[in-house]
């Protein structure tokens, strides 16, 4: 009896199709929660620097001041003498009292005295927010 030889070859691929599946389900995640990790109300303002300035608490109001003198409660527009009423009804809702105060460090102080007014007219506890200098000193 003759041998038959079958002419077999042996394919030596790697599927990389799981491994693409993964890669586009991380890609996903980390692209959804990078939407949901961005710092504060995402309005452009330079603080001012101070070498004490010390990390914000994670829960709070946020008032902004921006440079042109326009007003944000948590990132909504508000007119500024309207500030007062709209933030002693936002620390009723929440269980918050404390309430960061970001303004331009080119904002007439006028402004930021409006703010911190407005702020303890309704009751909260006020903290002016700062950046540390560049040299961390």
């Amino acid at each position: 009896m003759a041998k038959i030889r079958r002419g077999r070859q042996v394919f030596a691929e790697i599927n990389i199709t799981p491994l693409t599946d993964v890669c586009l389900v991380l890609l996903i995640i980390f692209m959804v929660t990078a939407t949901f990790m961005t710092q504060g109300s995402g309005l452009n303002v330079d603080l001012p620097r101070a070498s004490a300035a010390e990390a914000l608490p994670a829960h709070r109001l946020e008032i902004t001041v921006l440079r042109d003198g326009h007003v944000y409660l948590d990132g909504s527009e508000v007119q500024p003498r309207n500030l007062a009423p709209m933030l002693a009804v936002a620390l009723q809702q929440t269980s918050l009292k404390s309430v960061i105060i970001k303004a331009d460090a080119e904002v007439p102080y006028r402004h930021v005295a409006a703010a911190m007014d407005a702020a303890s007219l309704a009751g909260a506890e006020i903290t002016l927010a700062a950046e540390r200098p560049a040299g961390g000193g």
